[in-house]
C-alpha cells in the first residue's frame, strides 16, 4: 500500500523523507513542474512578501542578496527561506487572510511591498493589500507546467488499488490529479482511497469525485496536514505513527 504525494518534486521529497521515517511507503507523482523565469526585481521596495516555497526558491536563483526583509505566509516557507540563506524572515503562520492581517498589524503603511509569485494565482493578494491601503508591486518569478498524463507506475498502483491515501496541498494539484485520473478511466480506483486536504477550497475540488473519505486539515500547515493522518487512523483503528517536529 502506498501514500501518494502530488505536490512539486522538491516539496514532495521533503514530505516523503518525513513520512518514510515513520514507516510509510510513498509514491511521488508531481502534478506540475516549476520553470523559473529570468525576472528583474524592482529596486524600490522595502519588504518582500511570499506565499509559496517556489517563489522563495525562485528568488534565491535570481538574486544573491540574502538580507531582504521577507514575510512568508507560513512556517514551512519561512524554514525554506532560512535554509536558502535569507536571514531576515518572518512568518504569518497561517493562510493569506492571516498574512494580510499580519502585515497590517506589524508594518507601516508607508512601506512598499514586493509580492513574489508564480504566473498562476488562486488569490489576488495584490488587490487585497491595495484595498487595505498598502502599496504593493508584483514580480512573477516562475511558472507551473501541468502534467499531461499519469506515469505508468502511478496507473499501475491505481489499477491494483495500492494507493490508499493521497495528500493534496493545493487546489491546483487536486484539480489536475482528478482530471488525469478521469482521463485515464481510473475513477473507480480512487473509491478506496482516503484524500487528505490542506484546506476547504481543496476539499471543494475533491468533493466532485467519489473517494473513500476526504479529510480536511484544521490548519494550512504541513504539520497539521500530516497529523490528520494520525487522528483519522486512530478513529478507524488502523496502525499509526505519530508525527513530531515536522516544521
Amino acid at each position: 500500500m502506498a501514500l501518494l504525494l502530488t505536490r512539486p518534486l522538491l516539496d514532495s521529497k521533503k514530505t516523503k523523507s518525513i513520512l518514510e521515517k515513520y514507516g510509510y511507503k510513498v509514491h511521488i507523482e508531481p502534478m506540475f513542474k516549476i520553470k523559473y523565469l529570468e525576472t528583474k526585481l524592482a529596486q524600490d521596495f522595502d519588504v518582500i512578501v511570499s506565499t509559496s516555497s517556489n517563489s522563495i526558491r525562485a528568488l534565491s536563483k535570481i538574486s544573491q542578496k540574502r538580507n531582504y526583509p521577507i514575510i512568508t505566509v507560513g512556517n514551512s516557507t519561512m524554514k525554506i527561506a532560512k535554509e536558502l540563506g535569507f536571514a531576515n524572515v518572518a512568518s504569518a503562520n497561517g493562510n493569506v487572510s492571516d498574512l494580510i492581517l499580519y502585515i497590517k498589524e506589524h508594518y507601516s503603511q508607508d512601506l512598499k511591498f514586493l509580492y513574489v509569485r508564480g504566473k498562476e494565482i488562486s488569490f489576488n493578494l495584490k488587490k487585497a493589500l491595495t484595498d487595505k491601503g498598502i502599496t504593493v508591486e508584483e514580480a512573477i518569478l516562475y511558472e507551473s507546467i501541468d502534467r499531461e498524463k499519469l506515469t505508468k507506475r502511478c496507473k499501475e498502483f491505481l489499477l491494483a488499488d495500492l494507493i490508499r491515501e493521497a495528500l493534496f496541498f493545493s487546489a491546483r494539484t487536486a484539480k489536475i490529479f482528478c482530471s488525469l485520473v478521469e482521463k485515464s478511466n481510473l475513477l473507480d480506483h480512487i473509491r478506496n482511497t482516503t484524500a487528505y486536504s490542506m484546506s476547504e477550497k481543496i476539499t471543494e475540488n475533491l468533493a466532485h469525485y467519489r473517494w473513500k473519505n476526504i479529510i480536511t486539515s484544521n490548519q494550512p500547515t504541513q504539520e497539521s496536514m500530516l497529523n490528520c493522518i494520525v487522528k483519522f487512523k486512530k478513529r478507524t483503528l488502523e496502525p499509526v505513527s505519530k508525527f513530531t517536529n515536522l516544521v
